[in-house]
């Protein structure tokens, strides 16, 4: 039975014959039949062999049919007869197709056998695959799948690698040859292979190696042998848009049938295919676009060589819209480049090709998308660690990564300062790149070439006339000439003759100019006349042999010796390589011209080394300068709130130092900073960079490396900041905690400060005791064992003259107490010295002493010091300052004796130097504020350790036990522990202090009250006192005494205020600002009537109090110790000030005040009241500078709504163009929903009238634009009606705008007739004009009645009244004509805003203010209880304002 089996797109397409002789199939078995006649196989295939399949195919398709309803036991006997027959068939197969011929019949057999085998078990795979792969909980996971495949009788994981075997055996014969033609059909190699992906779409089998690596293998087998290249490359497409994790496995199954099969064909056809996807599909597909990316870069790495070729098709997607695909297309690039084209052995073509791919990864570092421009510099990066980097390119590279640095993207910033520092490590010109010394070298190297540079100049070395080619392309022609001349009678040729004043060097010259003339005849007559005339000469009498034979012609072959001879010679006379000297003299004239040329060759060859040094050393001073301009950049990186930008920072710092860039110390010392950052990952860095920069170095032994530390540390202390040490004491005690600091560093650190070390200057041994004092804050015995040696040599005679060595061993000394407020709940007495102990001796001497040593200007810094170690250390201090003061107060006295006693002309006045009473008076100061911190804090403490001790003595277990479950040092605590009779105790003993710090400590009788007068007296008279270092420490005292006593700073609060306002000098504006930031936090209350006056310093016209009020008013607002007002307004007017560190310090105010609840809402409607008043004077740019970044902060609805409502209300009150824009654009910059939009449409009346000015109009433009987005399609259609209508008014407001011009030209036309004609206007014109005025003027009468009843009934608000103290003359812009308007009053009439309002009552208020008075207008009033003219030299106070208690002292300054 002779049929043909037609393998099927679907199963069911064997039950109809669709051609002649087709294998259809009848006997479709019922489920209940297919496990009997499966069974009745066996013996079939033991009898007949596997051929029996063509009689039983119908049986086995059924199987497939009826696949859902049989057992798993037929499934798999079924499974293993195919593959049987399979297999048995295959070794059959082997031996048929070796004859030589065919029998059709059984060819047939064969191929229809093959074809029905393939099908079942390809379709038989494909649904064990899809059945045990089926989405379901049983095979949730690979155990569940295990156990689904137990049920079909067996591991199909498994099995999957014997079936892939099996099938690939047949495929391996030549099995072309049982079809006729002798190719293989398409369909059977397809069945095959679409078998292989649909296994290949399991991720668990991409997972299993052997079975992946065995469906590899078979589908390079049949793009090998089958020709499935083209629809292998279409099916790789197809699978990678679909399955994202086969782009890793597809990539090795290319690169293998590349490699292991030699078919690389088909990589140009799946490029080509990827090539041809259209971006914008690209751009909507994620998942395959990023398959398709990942599936180039990974065979890039496997074969780049061979995607080379066809690079140029997947170029067109480095401009597609998919970042994906440009992130892949880069990788690519940079894969071919470092696997490829790099190296010194690429040809001409090869370094062009190289270079256009490093020209797209150039231009893709400027990319739109951030990811872009950060995978371009990462490929850069790599190609530099592996040096694939050409150095023409860094030259070029250098500045668009440093560009880069600056990108908007911490990603991008990254990348970019890897790549720096990796060119950095990697660069060819020095391990050192310090601009000086390589500027230092370039200089000496060019110096030195220009002495070897002749005064001509570089000498040329000649070329010659005429070269080879040039004589080839003569040589025939001279051939001819010669063959011709000798063929020729000698008596037909004319003779020339020679003339006696020629010699042979003029007739070879004439010669050459023949030949080069193409007078071949000529030249050759003339070297024959010359040959005759000097036969004897050394040129003809020895033929001179040609450099190479070859380049004789095939003509000269049969040329006699003689013609070959002046061929020779004419070639060497051409190429003037013929010497034509004498005979006698050739010898020597050829030894001077060998050692002329080797000379010259030899200066030659040392002017080029030496301009090649020159180049090297310009190369190196570029590439440092580039770096070197990079570091302050970096250095912003530092502050960065992106923990990459920092850590990436810290990283380039450390290696920049480690290669000698010259402000790379600046990047440095700023990171030392960021030991106190928060992010434990940062912090770490910091430390692990300052241990390998300063304790790892290198040395022979362990003294010498530790001398290097000690070195190291010490330098980090010159020309350091206190915020740099205050970091560096932080970074020490890490490093003495984790004992990176040993003992014998610091054991060489106090032979460094005692200076006995050979070699050691006085700033190396302040540098030691510095580091010390910070190494004792972690371990306190590294001071407390060297008291003697802190006493003999940081207060010993060099501490007399050297008052900043005495400063730091205070700071020493100060380790030895303890940190912090005292430990409360503890039985251990606090470390104290007796007042009699050296410390205090030395101090007392040393500042009594030095006191009018004006040359050494640290003595007041030293004398805090000293103060404050004295208040720790001494049992007793108040005791030892007394006698300091009276020391002080003594050698003052005696200054004071001896300059008068100098001054013969005037005996009744004595005078001091200012700034020894300068220095007496800041020591009184830091006297008193030690005494405050004395009893508020030291005594207290020691008084509640005492009870807790006497309490424990007493046995009190309950409370004991307590007392130890809690360890606590909270006051109220122990209160409660103690009961009611030890708080009452406390409450006296606090009560007690706090009447002695109010009357004794600077007004009672005692010393510091007797330097009160002196201190009000300083500080009252500029004019007497004109010294300004006096007046700054007198005023700092007298905020340190008002620290001290509310009483005394009631006082004289006047006083420091009218200093603070008045003052010429900055520095004490500046100090004094921060003064009463500290007074603000001790008494509040007194302070609070002066807050105005404190707003007031943000107008300053010195940066450094504007800054330092910025600060104060941000500290008090944030921790709730001034109310949040209106005069916040003066703070927002700072994110405009001209100096940058002061608008990023109003900003950053504003972004921390929108962290506590609704306070930047609460105050946003005073706040646009007063920037938009016109008598404040703020330009419209910076109104709006300022608006842009507040309305950041108004994020809820609820808040929209609420401002929505009252700038519409405020649209009436407005009198100035200037407010109406402000408003809008206000109304612009807030967020819109569905209310808002109603609320805003409600009011339109409210701006109807106003939209007739172009910017109002294109902000309600805005608006709309946003509101637009919003998607409801009803809203849609109110914002169009909402749209027309403000359309409507806008037009018909610029048609009234036109007529009123129109009328008003006319109007002044008129009155320029009637003026020019004197003539009186007619009866009717008169009633015209009344009648149009009279209208005119009732109208604006109305308006503003109206205007001012809404004011008046519906605001809640009250009226901000501009304050000229808080308005900027210098920036005023706008100016007000006629009557001076109103401030502008945000309300709402609506009184349904319960919240808003509720919230507006509860606003405080400062006390005793009247609320319809001006701010700071009473405050600018001399005070009128003082003498209407004051006495020479007073200071003319400020008015106390309302509210403040307390009489006036000016009566005490009289």
């Amino acid at each position: 039975m002779s049929f043909e089996f037609v393998i099927p797109l679907h199963q069911s397409d064997l039950l109809r014959a669709s051609g002649a002789n087709q294998y259809v199939v009848e006997d479709l078995c019922v489920s209940r039949q297919i496990a009997d006649k499966v069974f009745g196989c066996k013996s079939l295939l033991r009898n007949d062999g596997p051929l029996m399949l063509l009689e039983n195919f119908d049986i086995f398709y059924s199987v497939l049919r009826q696949f859902k309803d049989i057992t798993s036991e037929v499934k798999e006997m079924a499974w293993e007869f195919l593959l049987k027959m399979c297999k048995q068939e295959t070794q059959g197969l082997a031996t048929y197709l070796e004859e030589d011929q065919l029998d059709s019949v059984s060819r047939q057999r064969h191929m229809n056998f093959l074809k029905m085998n393939m099908y079942l078990l390809s379709q038989m795979a494909e649904t064990f695959e899809t059945v045990l792969t089926r989405p379901s909980t049983s095979i949730a996971s690979n155990k569940g799948v295990r156990k689904k495949a137990a049920n079909v009788g067996f591991d199909w994981e498994n099995e999957k690698e014997n079936f892939i075997s099996v099938i690939s055996q047949p495929l391996q014969l030549d099995i072309y040859r049982l079809w006729d033609p002798p190719i293989v059909e398409e369909e059977f190699v397809n069945l095959v292979a679409n078998c292989c992906y649909k296994l290949l779409e399991n991720p668990l089998t991409c997972r299993n190696k052997p079975c992946k690596d065995a469906i590899f293998n078979l589908i390079g087998l049949l793009v090998k042998r089958y020709n499935h290249t083209l629809s292998a490359s279409l099916k790789v497409t197809q699978l990678l848009q679909h399955f994202e994790h086969l782009s890793g496995p597809l990539a090795e199954a290319v690169g293998l049938i590349c490699t292991n099969f030699g078919v690389k064909n088909i990589v140009s056809e799946i490029l080509r295919e990827i090539g041809s996807m259209d971006p914008k599909d690209l751009a909507r597909d994620n998942s395959g676009t990023r398959s398709c990316a990942a599936f180039l870069v990974e065979l890039a790495e496997r074969i780049p060589a061979i995607m080379l070729p066809s690079i140029s098709v997947l170029l067109c997607h480095l401009d597609g819209e998919s970042y994906t695909m440009r992130n892949s297309m880069l990788g690519v690039i940079g894969e071919i480049v470092l696997q490829v084209l790099s190296g010194d052995t690429l040809d001409k073509k090869a370094k062009d090709t190289r270079d256009q791919l490093l020209d797209k990864l150039e231009d893709h570092i400027h990319d739109v998308h951030a990811f872009t421009r950060s995978k371009a510099l990462q490929i850069w990066h790599r190609m530099c660690n592996n040096q694939a980097i050409p150095l023409t390119r860094q030259r070029d590279l250098l500045p668009l990564v440093i560009g880069r640095l600056k990108d908007k993207s911490s990603v991008v910033r990254k990348s970019a300062v890897q790549l720096l520092t990796a060119l950095m490590v990697s660069n060819p010109f020095a391990a050192k790149l310090s601009v000086k010394e390589l500027e230092e070298n370039l200089d000496k190297e060019s110096k030195k070439l220009e002495e070897m540079m002749p005064e001509e100049g570089i000498p040329d070395i000649p070329a010659p006339v005429n070269t080879v080619d040039d004589w080839e392309e003569i040589e025939a022609e001279v051939v001819k000439a010669i063959q011709e001349t000798t063929n020729d009678d000698s008596e037909d040729i004319e003779k020339i003759e020679i003339p006696e004043n020629k010699d042979i060097n003029s007739i070879v010259s004439e010669i050459q100019k023949l030949l080069e003339s193409s007078e071949f005849e000529s030249a050759l007559n003339l070297l024959d006349v010359a040959m005759d005339n000097w036969p004897e000469h050394a040129m003809f009498s020895i033929p001179q042999p040609t450099d190479n034979e070859d380049d004789i012609p095939l003509e000269t072959n049969n040329m006699d010796i003689g013609a070959e001879k002046r061929c020779n010679l004419l070639k060497l006379i051409f190429l003037g390589k013929l010497a034509a000297t004498t005979s006698e003299s050739a010898v020597a004239v050829t030894e001077t011209q060998t050692e002329s040329e080797s000379s010259q060759n030899s200066n030659v060859n040392e002017l080029t080394k030496q301009q090649i040094v020159v180049q090297y050393f310009k190369d190196c001073v570029a590439f440092a300068s580039q770096l070197q301009d990079a570091v302050p950049i970096i250095s912003q990186q530092l502050g960065s709130k992106a923990n990459t930008d920092v850590m990436e920072a810290i990283a380039f710092f450390v290696t920049a130092f480690e290669f000698g860039i010259s402000n790379a110390m600046q990047g440095v010392r700023s990171m030392m900073a960021l030991v106190w950052a928060k992010d434990q990952g940062v912090k770490d860095a910091v430390v692990a960079a300052y241990k390998r920069l300063y304790l790892s170095p290198k040395g022979a032994n362990a003294r010498s490396r530790s001398m290097a530390i000690v070195n190291n540390l010490t330098a980090l202390t010159v020309g350091a900041t206190i915020g740099e040490l205050t970091s560096l004491e932080e970074l020490v005690v890490q490093f003495v905690k984790s004992d990176d600091i040993s003992k014998q560093v610091v054991q060489l650190l106090w032979e460094r400060f005692t200076m006995k070390l050979p070699g050691t200057t006085e700033e190396e041994s302040s540098g030691a005791i510095i580091i010390l004092g910070m190494a004792a804050g972690a371990d306190v015995d590294i001071a407390r064992s060297n008291v003697d040696v802190l006493v003999g040599t940081g207060l010993g005679p060099r501490a007399e003259t050297d008052f900043t060595l005495a400063r730091y061993t205070c700071t020493a000394l100060l380790k030895l107490g303890c940190s912090g407020k005292p430990k409360v709940m503890t039985s251990e007495q606090p470390f104290r010295f007796p007042s009699s102990h050296a410390i205090f001796t030395r101090l007392s001497d040393i500042l009594s002493q030095g006191i009018d040593n004006l040359t050494d200007s640290y003595w007041q810094p030293f004398a805090d010091q000293a103060v404050t170690t004295i208040y720790r250390l001494s049992e007793h201090p108040d005791v030892v300052c007394g006698e300091i003061l009276k020391k002080l107060a003594a050698n003052i006295l005696k200054i004071t004796e001896t300059s008068s006693a100098a001054e013969q002309d005037d005996q009744t006045t004595t005078s001091c130097p200012a700034a020894v009473l300068s220095r007496f008076l800041g020591f009184c100061g830091q006297v008193a504020l030690q005494q405050l911190v004395h009893l508020d804090v030291m005594v207290t403490s020691e008084l509640k350790r005492r009870h807790y001790v006497q309490e424990k003595k007493n046995g009190n277990e309950g409370k004991n036990k307590s007392k130890n479950a809690s360890e606590s040092n909270d006051n109220g605590a122990i209160e409660d522990e103690l009961g009611l009779t030890g708080a009452t105790a406390e409450d006296a003993e606090a009560e007690y202090i706090r009447n002695i710090c109010e009357t004794e400590s600077v007004t009672g009788p005692n010393l510091l009250s007797g330097v009160r007068p002196l201190l009000v007296a300083v500080c009252s008279n500029p004019t007497k006192y004109k010294d300004s270092s006096l007046r700054t420490s007198a005023c700092l005292a007298l905020a340190k005494f008002m620290l001290v006593s509310s009483e005394f700073c009631d006082a004289h609060l006047q006083l420091l205020f009218t200093v603070l306002e008045k003052s010429p000098e900055a520095v004490i504006r500046a100090n004094t600002i921060i003064a009463i930031g500290d007074l603000t936090f001790r008494f509040p209350n007194l302070i609070e009537p002066w807050t105005a006056n404190l707003y007031a310093r943000l107008r300053d016209d010195s940066v450094h109090v504007r800054k330092n009020t910025l600060m104060v008013l941000t500290h008090l607002v944030l921790n709730d110790m001034v109310k949040v007002k209106g005069q916040i307004s003066e703070m927002a007017t700072c994110m405009v000030d001209s100096e940058p560190r002061i608008a990023a310090l109003s900003k950053l105010f504003f972004f921390e005040l929108s962290k506590k609840g609704n306070a930047v809402y609460n105050v946003m409607p005073d706040m646009i009241s007063r920037l938009s008043d016109p008598d404040c004077g703020l330009p419209e740019e910076e109104f709006r500078t300022i608006m842009k970044y507040l309305f950041n902060f108004i994020e809820k609805e609820r808040q929209s709504e609420s401002l929505v409502e009252k700038l519409c209300h405020r649209f009436r009150a407005t009198r100035t163009p200037e407010q109406v824009r402000d408003l809008s654009y206000c109304l612009a910059m807030l967020n819109y929903s569905e209310k808002s939009i109603k609320r805003l449409v409600e009011n339109f009346a409210c701006f109807s009238d106003k939209l007739s000015d172009v910017e109002v109009f294109n902000c309600f433009q805005n608006i709309l634009t946003k509101a637009k987005k919003l998607t409801k399609p009803e809203l849609k259609v109110f914002l169009e009606d909402f749209e027309e209508r403000i359309t409507k008014c806008h037009e018909k407001g610029m048609e009234d705008d036109e007529v009123e011009a129109k009328a008003s030209k006319a109007s002044s036309k008129a009155r320029k007739g009637t003026c020019k004609g004197q003539k009186t206007p007619g009866p009717a014109n008169l009633r015209r004009t009344a009648k149009s005025t009279v209208k005119k003027s009732t109208r604006r009468g109305r308006r503003r009645k109206d205007d001012d009843s809404e004011d008046e009934g519906d605001m809640p608000l009250k009226e901000a009244t501009a304050d000229p103290a808080n308005c900027n003359q210098r920036r005023s812009t706008r100016k007000m004509k006629g009557r001076r308007p109103k401030g502008l009053d945000l309300s709402s009439d609506d009184d349904s805003d319960e919240v808003f309002q509720s919230m507006l009552s509860k606003v405080p208020k400062f006390q005793g203010l009247d609320e319809n008075s001006e701010i700071e207008g009473e405050n600018v009033i001399p005070n009128t209880s003082m003498s209407s003219r004051p006495k020479r030299g007073k200071r003319k106070l400020l008015s106390t304002p309302d509210g403040a208690r307390g009489a006036s002292s000016s009566s005490r300054l009289k």
